[in-house]
Formats: structure tokens, C-alpha cells, sequence
């Protein structure tokens, strides 16, 4: 059996390299025939998990993924005919808030790599897709937001979550920080993360909002926040849906309307361990399909990856769930 192993070494400011060599002596004593490739900024995780599903399409595909929930957010975007898929996922970024959610440890690497190595399905996993009806200040050109379909709708998917508004511009504004790299090899990296959103609680402007979740229609003014999730971490272990699970087929969402901004800065953080769920500007939904536009453009995120803004979104799950060797 062939297994392809992909690695983001840049990962984590370099960690995860380091840390994936410890680990290359597990692989060679392992009786899989194995096949490691390295993402490069050239060559990204994308564009090597789009052709190695490419090929051969009716056989089975065993792929091993080490890096963070971006890592992966790349990996899923870039693969083909999910269904025959069985994927192990090593985390080693700086949130990892899927391995949060699935239960799994970034410390003890080496034992979960010999469990994956067993080629055992263990779970299945629901992914998301995010359709965008219009884009603004596309930091990438259309091919790198997502794919595009013959209605020449741009696609992207995620495995945790998606949001437009408050937690979308927090990830651009860390991004576009020119102190992220620096925080990161401190180990500093969710300062950053901290900064701009005490920052952006009182500069952004809230958006006006119309939801339609499975048919159902609302309108939410004062919308500083909109989250989807289909797992229950995001943001560096944030549980805006405490309630969500990765293989119920449906997608967990959170709006946040306060009243004032001192409302919200007050709330934020107590969504950390989910209690936010109390207050009455909070409001939780869940649907297969959601519609959501908005009167301004706003910066939207998939597990934390920001391309572009949107005023029009369509958000559903894929029909196929991806199978997990973890």
C-alpha cells in the first residue's frame, strides 16, 4: 500500500519541519511503501494534494498531513474525488483547533503517527463549502480564492469554519501585521490575534444582515459577528458553536448583535469556553444551506484563510464526507 505523506515545513514558523524529522524513522520502519513531499512557496500544499487525487481515479488514496488547520484548509481545497480519500492528520501549527475538536494531541505526534499508519478508518468527517455570489479586494486572483464553476461562481471549502465580519478581519489584519512573523517565533503568535481584536471591537462597523438558513429568513442589524462551524473550535480554541459536530450533516452558525461595542467586549471572551451562548445578543441557528448577504463588503474567512471580501455568500455541506485514519 502506498501512502502519500505531504508536509508544510514553513509550518509554525519552522517547528513543523523540526518536528516531522523526528518522525521519519516511524515512516521508514513502517511496510507501506511511503512517498513524502514538501510544500514550497512555489508548490504549495494545494497544488500537490490536487495532483496526487488527480490521478489514477478509481483506486484508493492514503494521504498523511502534517501541519495546521491553514495546512489542511489548503490540502482540502486542492483535492479530487474526496470519497476515495483516507486521511491522517498530524497536527503541528500554532491553533490547531481541529485537533481540538477531534480529541487529538500535538504532543505526542509519534504514537499517532503509528496508529495512522494501521490504514484504519476511524471517523468520517463533514466539509464545508463556501460559494461566494460577489468578491472585493481579492488578495489572490480567483484561481487561488477557490475553484470556479460554470455559472463562474468562485468555491472554497473548510473543514471548522467560515465567517464574514469580526473574526474574518481579525486573521487579515494578523495577516497583514508585520509583526506576525516575529510573535510567532516567540511563541507569541495569539498576541497578535489578542491585539487586533480589542482593536477591532471598537473600529470595525457593525454590518446589516439578511440570513436565510434552510428557507428560513432573518434580518440581524448591528451584526458585528457571523460565524458557520462545523466543528465547535475556531480562532485558537474559541467555541462560537459549542453544539457543533463534524458528522451530523449540518453546520452549526452564531451572530452576535450587541447593542453597544462595550456589549460585545464584554462577551467576546466568554465565548472562549462557550458560555456566550447566554446572552440575549448572541443568537444560535444550525441548516444545511445558508444564504447570508450583507449591505457593505466584508472580509471572509475559511478556517482562518482570508482571500477576499464578500457582500453575498452561499455556505452548504459536500455531498461526500472525508474518512479519517485518526
Amino acid at each position: 500500500m502506498k501512502i502519500h505523506v505531504i508536509v508544510n515545513p514553513a509550518g509554525a514558523s519552522g517547528r513543523t519541519g523540526k518536528k516531522f524529522k523526528k518522525l521519519i524513522p516511524i515512516l521508514k520502519d513502517s511496510p507501506h511503501e511511503t512517498e513524502i513531499h514538501y510544500s514550497t512557496r512555489e508548490h504549495g500544499i494545494g497544488e500537490i494534494c490536487h495532483e496526487i487525487t488527480s490521478q489514477d481515479k478509481d483506486s484508493e488514496l492514503y494521504i498523511i498531513l502534517m501541519g495546521g488547520d491553514g495546512t489542511l484548509n489548503e490540502a482540502i481545497n486542492g483535492m479530487e474525488h474526496i470519497e476515495r480519500i483516507h486521511l491522517g492528520y498530524l497536527p503541528a501549527g500554532s491553533g490547531n483547533d481541529l485537533a481540538k475538536s477531534l480529541g487529538l494531541s500535538s504532543k505526542n505526534l509519534d504514537a499517532q503517527l503509528k496508529e495512522i499508519l494501521k490504514l484504519t478508518d476511524r471517523r468520517s468527517m463533514d466539509i464545508g463549502e463556501i460559494i461566494y455570489g460577489s468578491t472585493s479586494e481579492a488578495i489572490y486572483g480567483n484561481d487561488k480564492i477557490g475553484f470556479t464553476d460554470e455559472d463562474n461562481r468562485i468555491h472554497r471549502r473548510f473543514h471548522d469554519s467560515t465567517g464574514l465580519g469580526f473574526d474574518a478581519a481579525i486573521c487579515q489584519a494578523a495577516d497583514a501585521s508585520r509583526y506576525k512573523t516575529l510573535l510567532n517565533k516567540l511563541y507569541l503568535g495569539k498576541l497578535i490575534y489578542i491585539f487586533n481584536a480589542i482593536k477591532l471591537i471598537f473600529s470595525l462597523k457593525p454590518a446589516h444582515i439578511t440570513v436565510d438558513c434552510d428557507g428560513q429568513t432573518k434580518v440581524y442589524d448591528d451584526c458585528m459577528l457571523f460565524v458557520v462551524m462545523n466543528n465547535n473550535y475556531e480562532g485558537g480554541g474559541f467555541k462560537f458553536c459549542p453544539e457543533a459536530k463534524n458528522n451530523d450533516g449540518m453546520l452549526d452558525t452564531c451572530i452576535a448583535t450587541p447593542a453597544k461595542k462595550m456589549d460585545f467586549f464584554r462577551i467576546f471572551p466568554t465565548a472562549y469556553d462557550g458560555s456566550h451562548t447566554k446572552f440575549s445578543a448572541i443568537h444560535m441557528g444550525r441548516g444545511q444551506k445558508i444564504h447570508v448577504s450583507s449591505d457593505s463588503y466584508e472580509w471572509v474567512h475559511t478556517d482562518g484563510e482570508v482571500k477576499c471580501k464578500s457582500n453575498d455568500v452561499t455556505i452548504r455541506l459536500l455531498p461526500e464526507k472525508l474518512r479519517l485514519l485518526m
